[in-house]
């Protein structure tokens, strides 16, 4: 009986062990990438609110724009949750992953966000491969649900 009881506190003080690094899958890379683009356009729905747009007639669009941000904003956090509950549930996001797994993932993000950014970029100009690579988010938000 003791031996038994030993055995399962020593089954219970080891943590569970996340998936490996090299068992990512496509998906997975896919929901980190989904996970910055979304987390970058939530950050620039925001700064769009605290555009001053001015009374001219030529500046209706700014104002329109500046009004269908708050919703646009929480749509996209809203994606920002569901794709991080995607990656916690599968645990990649474990703090007890290997470094290189964990910096991995992070990079991924991070390139997510840096598409994202150049596409959307305040100064116009549209880094085209940039948003041809944002297309791939559409199949991944349809999966995890809007």
């Amino acid at each position: 009986m003791r031996v038994g009881l030993v055995l399962l506190l020593a089954i219970a003080a080891f943590p569970a062990k996340a998936q490996d690094a090299e068992t990512l899958t496509s998906d997975d890379d896919l929901t980190a990438y989904c996970l910055g683009v979304n987390r970058q356009l939530a950050e620039r729905f925001r700064q769009m609110q605290l555009w001053g747009c001015g009374k001219a007639a030529a500046m209706e669009w700014c104002r329109q724009a500046k009004a269908s941000a708050p919703e646009a904003m929480r749509a996209r956090e809203r994606l920002v949750i569901r794709f991080a509950n995607e990656l916690t549930r599968k645990g990649l996001l474990d703090i007890e992953r290997p470094p290189d797994s964990r910096a991995r993932l992070t990079q991924i993000v991070a390139d997510g966000s840096t598409d994202a950014a150049a596409c959307f970029n305040p100064k116009g100009d549209r880094d085209e491969p940039a948003c041809e690579r944002l297309q791939r988010c559409a199949e991944a938000e349809q999966r995890v649900g809007q």
